[in-house]
């Protein structure tokens, strides 16, 4: 798959300090909209907080403007079963974000104003702990297919690793409670 290859040059890149952290975010969230064929991607790591659970946004990237754009954290309010399912599951797949059981709390107030019908999330551990998540959206419903979801889950892997090993080389700030 040329795309993988291109992903995995991108992330020696990373390693060898070739390209910015910046870059290679945006570099990476591009890649994954173009192989999924989605209208967003979002990189989030999962953080432990006092409050509760949040889900921080390292990177969104936005097709339709063509550029990333900023995301406000989310609460364990609003994300408990989205966390929930990728923890016993290890994906989520909404064709309809609104009804679907682990997103429809994500969502609540916000679909008018995102334009989010549909997602799909692959998430990543380090040392089997839960990490963080990629997703892709969609602007419209869509039904997801097995080959989506194992190509993201892929992509995923190969970034989760760059991001891994660049938190212990000290180029990366990573929570440590993760």
């Amino acid at each position: 798959m040329h795309d993988f290859r291109h992903l995995q040059a991108l992330c020696g890149d990373f390693d060898r300090a070739e390209v910015s952290y910046s870059r290679f975010m945006e570099e990476c969230t591009r890649l994954i909209a173009a192989v999924i064929g989605c209208s967003r991607v979002s990189i989030s790591l999962f953080e432990d907080l006092p409050t509760g659970r949040s889900l921080r946004c390292l990177s969104f990237y936005d097709s339709a403007k063509d550029q990333l754009t900023s995301r406000a954290d989310e609460t364990s309010s609003q994300v408990g079963a989205y966390f929930e399912a990728l923890e016993q599951v290890g994906h989520v797949v909404a064709d309809d974000a609104r009804t679907h059981p682990a997103t429809a709390g994500f969502f609540t107030g916000e679909i008018g104003t995102n334009s989010v019908r549909s997602l799909m999330s692959a998430s990543f551990s380090l040392n089997g702990r839960l990490f963080g998540a990629f997703t892709c959206t969609h602007t419209q419903s869509t039904v997801w297919s097995p080959t989506q979801l194992a190509n993201l889950k892929r992509m995923g892997a190969r970034v989760s690793l760059t991001l891994a090993n660049s938190s212990c080389s000290g180029d990366f700030d990573l929570p440590m409670q993760l």
